[in-house]
């Protein structure tokens, strides 16, 4: 790990809720023991050590759990039905709106209100020490978080790699990377 200029935590199967002190709901998908393990160690020790850090949909949530938030496991189930969180258009499909609300990356990237696209059915519930949310849905859901004193640890809900007018994330987890460690 001490070798790494970076990290990328990308999307994929849901984060084990015993992970996070819950049991599992009837709408929960499917799971992967092996990759939670990795990648809740990778995260915690990209947060402790200052290695900038880019988590994108389950990212964001691994980044949460890791340093000891929770999660919804389903986000229709747990009250958020007023806007499609898993939408069905196929990429590169906008979904919502997202409001940005303090400092982070996002700023120079996004107006302060932009559209995102959404394949998720879970989302950050109790927000771990030290994250700040930076961008909202409509719905009140938290969809993009940094680390408070961390040089570049940004998580964001949705996926960027889909939008060609969002790689500019990829770049500023790159210029992050590149930077000399202080």
């Amino acid at each position: 790990m001490a070798r790494l200029d970076g990290v990328l935590l990308p999307g994929g199967v849901d984060v084990d809720p015993a992970h996070y002190g819950e049991e599992p709901m009837p709408a929960m998908g499917e799971v992967s023991p092996p990759r939670d393990a990795i990648e809740l160690f990778v995260a915690r020790y990209a947060a402790q050590h200052g290695l900038p850090t880019l988590g994108i949909c389950r990212g964001i949530q691994v980044m949460n759990v890791a340093l000891g938030g929770s999660l919804y496991q389903d986000l229709p189930a747990q009250g958020f039905g007023t806007i499609q969180h898993s939408q069905k258009a196929e990429p590169p499909a906008l979904g919502h709106s997202l409001e940005q609300t303090g400092q982070s990356p996002l700023n120079r990237l996004f107006a302060p209100r932009f559209r995102v696209n959404s394949y998720h059915h879970q989302g950050l519930k109790d927000l771990a020490p030290g994250l700040r949310p930076v961008a909202v849905a409509p719905d009140g859901l938290v969809e993009a978080v940094v680390l408070e004193g961390h040089p570049f640890y940004l998580g964001v809900q949705w996926h960027p790699e889909l939008l060609s007018e969002h790689w500019g994330l990829f770049r500023a987890l790159l210029e992050a990377a590149n930077r000399p460690v202080a």
